[in-house]
């Protein structure tokens, strides 16, 4: 299919993000917090990231989410997990955003024993995870630490797991060679680097135009 011009391709995000269904919890969750000045992610990929979960392989399934919206990152999961359940490891130091998901998801109904908490920066936390055990990891990194990110993801994905970096690709600067930043050379070299992964068959990379532009990242292997 041959691809859609930028006024049409605005013109379904709009669209996705106008009719995309946000019940009253999800709604709170983002609310509060944009009170605190974090970002969230929009309609098409909150419907991107359900998706995911609700095709994890596990049973039940895994994931781990690197942000500090996590509340709102974590319901987008629990919502595709549905009646089968499932477990979210929330990653990052900061107690006010634990806060913010523990009654993000106290509002929704998700049991305490659904989640679990490591204040630590998402780095050092990721590290320390069990190898080959997760289906999912959600990270939303700073633009420097891309790569790090990468290298010490992976290791926790089972084989056939997804990571999403999001708003990985700095909404296309990347193939501006007018911008030369510290943050879009850092975003150029993460790209790079999967790419150089990728030929060892090692992960297959996908990406897409979702936020400012994400990256899907499948850890191969059965």
């Amino acid at each position: 299919m041959n691809a859609l011009p930028s006024s049409a391709s605005d013109a379904v995000r709009d669209y996705v993000n106008d009719t995309a269904v946000a019940d009253d919890h999800l709604v709170a969750a983002r609310d509060a917090a944009a009170e605190y000045g974090l970002t969230t992610p929009d309609a098409m990929t909150g419907e991107f990231l359900t998706f995911l979960a609700a095709r994890a392989g596990s049973a039940p399934p895994t994931a781990v989410v690197m942000s500090p919206a996590y509340g709102v990152i974590g319901l987008h999961l629990f919502a595709g997990f549905g009646a089968v359940g499932g477990h979210v490891t929330c990653i990052d130091p900061e107690a006010q955003h634990q806060t913010l998901a523990r009654h993000a998801f106290a509002g929704a109904g998700v049991r305490t024993n659904a989640y679990r908490f490591l204040p630590s920066a998402p780095l050092d936390g990721v590290t320390r995870l069990a190898s080959d055990a997760y289906d999912l990891i959600i990270s939303e990194s700073e633009v420097e630490h891309l790569s790090a990110t990468v290298d010490a993801a992976l290791p926790a994905l089972r084989p056939g797991g997804v990571l999403v970096l999001l708003d990985s690709l700095l909404d296309g600067t990347l193939g501006d060679p007018e911008h030369t930043d510290r943050q879009v050379r850092a975003a150029r070299e993460a790209d790079h680097h999967l790419a150089e992964i990728a030929t060892t068959g090692a992960v297959t990379v996908a990406r897409l135009p979702l936020g400012a532009g994400s990256t899907i990242v499948t850890k191969s292997g059965q």
